[in-house]
């Protein structure tokens, strides 16, 4: 048993060994994500998630999943969901940007402490978090959480980070999502900022397509990254919150006892992710360090790049209005005290 499992056992057994599946489906649930690694603590969430809506619903919800980015990548999921076509996704809010604007705050650089309880608080229990609701409903998008990814990192093949002019000096290609934000935070880096679709990441880094990525220590392992990367240099320059997207017209046409039932073991699975993630960070840095060279910033090196990428609080202020800005600012002071 799993360490995800073992946060979660005899939640429901009951329930699951009851005669699921004596009726059939009155609803269905399509899920797709593009991990592929079970050992990832999202991966097995969405497990969770399929085993336990079927079976606390006795069937009347028919759950199918779709990992390893069967059903395209993360624009393609999210356009899924706006339509109707899939029902649950998770994904970086990065992407997200160019169908709900608002959530670009979450792309500023060096604002979330590295503190789990403040995070979980700011990004699960806040009212600025809620809010953001009323942003995705014209989208066709419920809000249902976020799971913990963890800071994104940058990786490279054949140039080891120890300072911004690393960067600069080398004008490293770096994978960047299709974000403008991203994009923008890497060109004051001094990098060359090259969009690729996470599905073909692995391959354009073993082709030399691009120099290196940016991902959290769990993505990099999950896609296993460290096979075609040599260096890996601790930058946590933004917070990758895995959004978790709904499919609010489906949500709205289910009875309020299986609305309950979902929103009642996506719960579940959301608190879970985080402590299994939690407790999972300091091995999956110890994995990595056993094919990469790990570095770690020093003040001085980190201090420039913060400094660097200032500038882009001002520019998604001016894209998405001071309110946004200021109110995840008050929630992480608040949770902070």
């Amino acid at each position: 048993m799993n360490q995800f499992s073992k946060l979660l056992a005899g939640g429901s057994l009951a329930v699951l060994l009851t005669g699921q599946g004596a009726f059939a489906a009155d609803y269905q649930m399509v899920m797709s994500m593009q991990l592929s690694d079970k050992e990832n603590p999202i991966y097995q969430a969405f497990d969770y998630i399929k085993t336990e809506i079927e079976a606390r619903s006795e069937g009347r919800i028919e759950v199918k999943f779709f990992p390893g980015g069967a059903m395209g990548g993360d624009r393609e999921l999210a356009e899924g969901v706006a339509l109707g076509d899939i029902q649950f996704t998770s994904m970086s809010t990065s992407p997200v940007v160019s169908f709900v604007p608002e959530l670009a705050v979450f792309d500023l650089p060096y604002v979330f402490p590295h503190d789990t309880e403040v995070l979980q608080n700011v990004l699960l229990h806040s009212d600025f978090t809620q809010s953001l609701d009323s942003y995705m409903q014209p989208n066709g998008f419920r809000l249902a959480g976020f799971f913990n990814a963890g800071f994104r990192q940058l990786t490279t093949s054949d140039t080891p980070v120890h300072t911004v002019a690393d960067i600069e000096n080398a004008r490293l290609r770096i994978r960047v999502q299709e974000n403008p934000f991203h994009i923008e935070l890497w060109n004051l880096l001094g990098a060359a900022p090259t969009p690729i679709a996470y599905t073909e990441l692995y391959g354009a880094l073993q082709q030399g397509v691009v120099d290196g990525q940016e991902n959290p220590f769990v993505n990099i392992l999950a896609s296993k990254f460290y096979e075609v990367q040599g260096y890996l240099t601790e930058t946590s320059h933004i917070l990758l919150a895995n959004i978790n997207l709904m499919d609010a017209a489906w949500f709205n046409s289910l009875p309020a006892d299986l609305q309950e039932v979902v929103d009642t073991v996506v719960s579940e699975a959301v608190d879970a992710q985080w402590k299994t993630q939690s407790a999972a960070l300091e091995s999956q840095k110890a994995e990595l360090a056993e094919s990469m060279t790990i570095i770690t910033l020093e003040p001085e090196a980190l201090a420039e790049f913060q400094s660097r990428t200032a500038p882009m609080v001002d520019k998604i202020r001016s894209s998405i209005g001071d309110d946004l800005v200021d109110g995840l600012m008050a929630a992480i002071e608040t949770a902070s005290r």
